[in-house]
């Protein structure tokens, strides 16, 4: 969206997400070729991502984490602390106190973005001008549906949820909404029957029901699990798909994806919260 037809935009994680993501020999041809090569950081993407700069031949490619941009601005804790801590079991440390999942946060999709046109001006400063242009109307339209969101959630009764991992704390800020407990506290890691437990009674103590679950990840583990339990102590569950954009058919990844999955989220929200 923002280099427009000046670069030619490739992303790794296509089909499997930064959490499990390993590298290959085309990712390292394509590093090869490139100008700038743009990760998020916050020890995401850095298990992968360090080794690919350090298995690169050539060296070419500017690197930047637009994690440590964004750090200027508010990081949102990682998981649940206050919660998972008081039921006794600990959220998840492997990326340390701050969620990594900056992308789902309005405000700091914005300083990407203006940070991502700033680098590309630097390699291309016949096209500076344009980048920021671009970045400046993404971020005009961003500003324009977080409030656009906020609105629509100010009518609902219910705006706390279980999030399937910890990966939704900025697009709960942004939206106003409240993220009670996370399912798994690793990702792709089934949460225990204790867990499970711990989860129900915060379900029926707190009034939470709704369940947000990921189209990555099937609704027969932990989500269905979760579902069914509280349903045998008399609590109706909403169950609502929240996409954190960690993976993306590669066919559908234009120019506008990232606002049609927000917009999507959104709508998902509008749909089901009671």
């Amino acid at each position: 969206l923002i280099a427009g037809d000046s670069a030619a935009v490739k992303c790794l994680c296509v089909t499997t997400g930064p959490h499990h993501y390993s590298f290959n020999p085309r990712d390292l041809a394509l590093l090869s070729n490139a100008d700038i090569f743009f990760s998020v950081g916050l020890t995401l993407d850095d298990h992968f991502v360090s080794k690919m700069l350090q298995s690169s031949q050539r060296g070419k490619a500017k690197f930047d984490a637009l994690g440590d941009t964004v750090k200027a601005r508010k990081l949102c804790l990682a998981g649940d602390a206050e919660h998972d801590h008081h039921h006794g079991e600990g959220h998840d440390h492997s990326h340390g106190d701050e969620d990594p999942h900056i992308w789902l946060g309005i405000p700091q999709a914005v300083v990407m973005a203006e940070r991502m046109a700033d680098q590309l001006a630097g390699v291309s400063p016949e096209n500076a001008g344009v980048f920021r242009e671009r970045a400046e109307a993404l971020a005009g339209r961003l500003k324009d549906f977080q409030r656009e969101a906020r609105q629509k959630m100010k009518d609902k009764n219910e705006r706390r949820l279980i999030s399937f991992h910890g990966a939704l704390a900025y697009m709960a800020d942004s939206f106003s909404l409240q993220i009670a407990a996370t399912m798994q506290i690793n990702p792709g890691t089934e949460p225990s029957a204790a867990r499970i437990a711990q989860l129900v009674k915060l379900c029926k103590e707190e009034r939470v029901r709704v369940l947000a679950v990921e189209p990555q990840y099937s609704t027969g583990t932990s989500a269905r699990l979760l579902a069914e339990a509280l349903k045998r102590e008399g609590v109706e569950p909403r169950m609502i798909e929240i996409d954190p954009m960690e993976t993306a058919d590669a066919a559908a990844l234009d120019a506008g994806w990232y606002e049609r999955t927000m917009r999507g989220n959104l709508q998902a929200l509008v749909d089901h919260l009671p």
